[in-house]
């Protein structure tokens, strides 16, 4: 519809008659005009709205009008000077839900039967039933519109993605047997018999489908344990028939990337497989590719533009869709045979992807991180060319906070020398090996990675440790020790500090092991402090290494406990002494003794009588016990005459006045206290004004 064709178009006024039909009825939003105008040889159906609000009061502009072609309809607000338009229909611009008879709505009256008619006579093929509601037909009409309108706005969008869809090629040849055979891999079971005294046993291999028998002495099968099916060779996990479920459920996302004329898609299939527990251990197996993204080059810039498979708008059938996140879980096994040719002459060349997957075997790496990673820090490919598979796995995830990620050599990188980077690269280790190594090189001490490995395996990349086992002793010879002392330890060492809250299931024993290691290194760490506080002698190997670790930190704990009560007691002795002092310089002071209102001063006499002020009205007083040997400020008790032993406020004299005031769980002061406080702060000013005024003459 012409737009500027439309507005020229006079605006509507309304009659006498309309006027007196507004003052006439009552409830009504609305009264109606309709009749059918010739637009550009168009016949369009003109309905014009008036507030009966604004007609009472003899206004005869129109609100608002709509234009109702054959095919489509607009509305023009006149509220404004300015030309609005408006695409909504009448539920949208008016809120209207039902309407009562066919020429009167619940909000809206027609001007006259005329209107009415010609409305009517417009909108015929809408009409519907013996006796049909006009308001009913264009709500009808308009819906319709409305979706033409709205699918012609979704089918701009789903031919742009359809087009870019049409660029994806056939998955390759053999594509589903790798997902299958090696994907997959590790989902494959041998289901046994039980044997607990038998020299044979059999069981069931849901890859080859055969039952085989199975030597108990040499191949010793366990729940869960990883081995070989003595039949086709292929790895299994071994599962005794009585834990093996009725279903067995697997899935895993697996990623295939391919070469499309803008640069490369990824293409992430999600596989489940599930083996019944019948007699025949019914196997299926499905693959469903549920999400794409697109990465395009532009100016040395990596562009991404995803989708996912899903109900458009949530409206239509499942069809590909703007992404909605799902690429977030997508860590997949990626299909590496085609990456050389994936790559080629791409950003992602010299990117190494594939060998980064294949140190991970069939396990999931994330796909996803690491395509926006490599753009970034492309020295990604020298790290996985030189073994620092690890390493390049929390780069990519992230947690590379030890690293500077601006440096150009592995050497500016890592921050560390040629001689520990080959450590490292030895072990394939990560942050936390480089931390521990960073400490070796900071102590000139070059650690065997084997030492390197196992102390990390044991207490982590805690480098506060290591950094004390270099000062005295090989880091082997320390690993050595705790190994002997975990044993002997009591159980109630290697609880973890979180086994009340964690469950059994997700809390292994490598776990649990590996967390009372940590626990132990803490105690020891302690203890090596205690001792070198009680004045050990800390290079004694006996000192450094007792034979039974337990005894001898319990033992050093009590004594340096007893050392430092009595650090406390002297410490207690000497400040009591200081604010006795502090005290008794201010018993000549006037203010100090005041009675006034029922209330009296109280000057504390020790350290002790603070605390225990603060302990009885529930407030921190006590606290403030070193600031007033210092001199920084002076408490004082309030008490009331009648109970001069009973606390009842503390006050806080600082610089020349009151700064706080405090009773019972520091609540605020009395209107008494309050008055009491002021006549105190009044009378320390006037004797101090009086004290600088002798000293003044004095001098004079």
């Amino acid at each position: 519809m012409n737009k500027r064709s439309l507005s020229r178009i006079e605006k509507p006024k309304a009659s006498e008659n309309m006027i007196r039909l507004a003052k006439r009825i009552d409830g009504d939003r609305y009264i109606a005009t309709a009749k059918i105008i010739d637009v550009a040889g168009e016949k369009i159906l003109l309905l014009n709205f008036f507030q009966r609000s604004e007609l009472v009061k003899e206004k005869t502009g129109a609100a608002f009008r709509t234009f109702i072609s054959q095919s489509d309809y607009i509305t023009q607000d006149l509220s404004s000077a300015r030309v609005k338009w408006k695409t909504g229909s009448f539920k949208s611009i008016l809120g209207w839900y039902w309407w009562n008879t066919k020429e009167k709505g619940h909000d809206v009256t027609f001007a006259s039967d005329s209107d009415f008619i010609s409305a009517k006579y417009y909108m015929k093929a809408y009409l519907e039933g013996e006796d049909p509601n006009v308001w009913d037909a264009i709500w009808k009409f308009q819906d319709e519109v409305l979706d033409r309108r709205l699918k012609a706005k979704h089918k701009k969008e789903t031919d742009k993605i359809d087009k870019k869809m049409e660029m994806v090629p056939e998955k390759p040849e053999g594509f589903e047997k790798w997902v299958h055979e090696i994907a997959m891999g590790d989902k494959r079971y041998l289901v046994y018999e039980a044997a607990s005294k038998k020299k044979m046993t059999t069981g069931y291999c849901t890859y080859c489908k055969r039952t085989v028998g199975i030597d108990v002495k040499s191949v010793q099968p366990r729940n869960k344990k990883r081995g070989n099916c003595p039949n086709c060779g292929s790895p299994v996990t071994f599962i005794p028939k009585g834990y093996f479920p009725t279903y067995q459920r697997d899935s895993k996302w697996v990623c295939l990337m391919q070469k499309v004329s803008t640069g490369i898609v990824s293409r992430y299939f999600h596989v489940h497989q599930e083996i019944q527990r019948d007699y025949s251990y019914k196997e299926s197996f499905s693959i469903g590719e549920l999400c794409r993204a697109f990465l395009e080059e532009d100016n040395m810039e990596i562009k991404i533009d995803s989708y996912e498979w899903g109900i458009y708008k949530q409206h239509g059938l499942p069809r590909w869709c703007p992404d909605q996140n799902r690429k977030n879980c997508a860590s997949a096994v990626v299909y590496t045979e085609n990456l050389p040719e994936v790559f080629k002459g791409t950003f992602y060349r010299y990117c190494a992807l594939d060998l980064y997957q294949k140190k991970f075997s069939c396990d999931p790496i994330p796909v996803w991180c690491f395509m926006n990673t490599y753009p970034r820090y492309t020295y990604l490919e020298m790290f996985l060319k030189a073994g620092l598979v690890n390493l390049t796995g929390e780069i990519v995830e992230g947690h590379a906070y030890q690293l500077d990620l601006g440096g150009k050599t592995p050497e500016t990188i890592l921050g560390i020398s040629k001689k520990y980077i080959s450590i490292l690269r030895e072990i394939d280790g990560g942050t936390a090996e480089l931390r521990l190594l960073k400490q070796c090189e900071s102590d000139n001490i070059l650690p065997q990675g084997e030492d390197i490995r196992g102390f990390c395996e044991r207490f982590g990349g805690n480098d506060e440790l290591i950094g004390v086992i270099n000062a005295h002793m090989s880091i082997r010879k320390f690993n050595k020790y705790m190994d002997k002392q975990r044993t002997v330890l009591p159980k109630h060492k290697e609880v973890p500090c979180h086994a009340a809250w964690c469950s059994p299931e997700s809390y292994s024993k490598k776990e649990r092991m590996r967390e009372g290691y940590r626990n132990l290194a803490k105690d020891w760490l302690d203890y090596i402090s205690w001792s070198a506080t009680l004045k050990y002698d800390t290079k004694d190997m006996y000192v450094l290494l007792p034979p039974d670790f337990g005894k001898a930190h319990d033992r050093v704990m009590k004594e340096y406990q007893a050392f430092k009560d009595e650090q406390e007691r002297k410490r207690q002795e000497e400040l009591e002494k200081l604010i006795k002092k502090a005290l008794d310089a201010a018993e000549g002071i006037p203010a100090m003794m005041m009675k006034a209102r029922g209330l009296m001063i109280i000057l504390p006499k020790s350290g002790s009588e603070i605390k225990e002020e603060g302990r009885t009205l529930h407030h921190c007083v006590g606290t403030y016990v070193e600031r007033v040997v210092k001199g920084e400020t002076m408490i004082l008790f309030i008490r009331k005459e009648t109970a001069p032993d009973v606390p009842y406020f503390t006050l806080e004299y600082r610089d020349g006045k009151v700064v706080q005031c405090r009773g019972k769980k520091n609540c605020g002061m009395t209107k008494d206290v309050k008055a009491f406080v002021k006549a105190f702060e009044r009378k320390m000013k006037e004797e101090s004004e009086a004290e600088n005024s002798v000293k003044g003459r004095r001098a004079g």
